[in-house]
């Protein structure tokens, strides 16, 4: 077993466990959501906030956390033991913070709940506690970062995902004031929280994932200087935000620096995958599955870039993407890097339940063949969003870091 991968046995297992626990929760949520288009819910469920819940948990202890474990194993010597104590401190309350936020999301949304004589918004305030644990880790990890002679390139892009995580958390909390402010505008709503997950999937999951699948890789001799590897998709991911929103409300310098930001993190990513694919994490098949994805990807956005009439706010394209971005190529590289070497047959079954999924999703976007869209197709979308679920037990119950 390599370094890292050691490290986070030792130190973070039970963290793993608790990743993956959070997981399963998440994803039975998406499935009673999409089962909530097959038979009616009770009256105090709300699809609204049952999705919700689902994705928040999904961003506060699924996603993030694992990068977080990997970027301590990464920067911090495996004999100091105080700093891996403060880094679990941190990351524990987090994800407590989360789990606790998920039966509020579930039952009331963003809604106040009635505490006594105070109605209290409790799921935006635990997702405040959440963000400011990211800070918590932020400053411990910088410490750590401090003690490091020279920098990997995995460290750098570890560097620039926790700044995107920072920026990021500034559209939540802007979202947040604005639920207590007097002025009424769904749109300054809507586009605080488009900055907030074009941040946070652009910058932090993709750049966390990328330093995950970069840590043990030789980098390939490449006549490319470190921070291409990283500084195009960090800035990119500020100026997407546009592309969530309608787009006959954009004014034109809105949609050039949109298109400006699409077009670094193209750049960035497309160095990325070069690279991977020069390297030895080409050389088995699950990595090249993960590449197909990142492909798949800047695929996409490079798409978003011509005037084909395909704008990626639309929903079922915002979904499908979003899906290929944290289910495919997020989750398929975590999955990957803590199992280096064992739990061949799940991390396979989770790839092909996965391909379900975003399948199934490419059907529900809008621009699926009609005549390849089976009937009866809600529960096809229902079915493939429990699949997820099966393997991702496995590793729970069964499987060893």
């Amino acid at each position: 077993m390599s370094r890292i991968p050691q490290i986070i046995h030792t130190e973070f297992s039970t963290l793993w466990k608790f990743s993956l626990l959070s997981f399963v929760i998440a994803g039975l949520t998406g499935f009673l959501y999409r089962f909530g288009f097959l038979m009616p819910l009770p009256e105090w469920l709300h699809l609204g906030n049952i999705r919700h819940a689902h994705s928040h948990l999904m961003f506060f202890n699924w996603i993030t956390p694992p990068i977080l474990i990997w970027m301590a194993a990464e920067v911090i010597g495996g004999e100091d033991k105080d700093s891996f104590y403060r880094i679990k401190q941190s990351i524990y309350t987090m994800m407590c913070l989360g789990l606790l936020s998920w039966p509020f999301f579930l039952l009331y949304g963003y809604r106040p709940v009635s505490i006594g004589s105070a109605d209290l918004p409790v799921a935006a305030m635990l997702s405040g506690l959440v963000m400011i644990t990211w800070y918590w880790f932020g400053v411990l990890y910088y410490k750590a970062r401090q003690s490091l002679k020279s920098a990997s390139l995995s460290v750098m892009l570890f560097d620039g995902a926790l700044a995107a995580l920072v920026v990021s958390s500034l559209g939540a909390w802007g979202v947040s004031v604005y639920q207590f402010s007097p002025l009424e505008s769904p749109l300054i709503s809507k586009a605080l929280t488009s900055f907030f997950l074009g941040v946070f999937t652009e910058g932090w999951v993709v750049l966390g994932v990328l330093g995950i699948l970069w840590s043990g890789v030789n980098r390939p001799k490449l006549n490319i200087k470190e921070g291409w590897f990283w500084k195009p998709v960090l800035f990119g991911a500020m100026l997407i935000s546009p592309f969530s929103l309608n787009p006959t409300i954009l004014t034109s310098p809105m949609l050039y620096s949109a298109k400006a930001g699409l077009l670094l993190i193209v750049v960035g990513l497309s160095i990325n995958l070069f690279g991977l694919m020069r390297s030895s994490f080409a050389a088995s098949a699950i990595g090249m599955v993960i590449l197909l994805l990142l492909g798949l990807k800047i695929l996409f956005q490079a798409g978003a870039l011509f005037p084909t009439g395909i704008w990626p706010g639309e929903h079922g394209l915002r979904i499908l993407y979003l899906h290929l971005v944290l289910l495919g190529f997020g989750t398929t590289g975590l999955i990957t890097a803590f199992y280096p070497a064992t739990a061949t047959l799940t991390k396979w079954s989770y790839v092909v339940a996965m391909a379900a999924v975003l399948i199934t999703l490419g059907m529900f976007s809008g621009y699926w063949p009609g005549i390849f869209i089976p009937q009866h197709f809600v529960y096809w979308l229902a079915g493939a969003a429990l699949l997820p679920v099966l393997p991702m037990a496995r590793l729970l119950i069964g499987g060893r870091v």
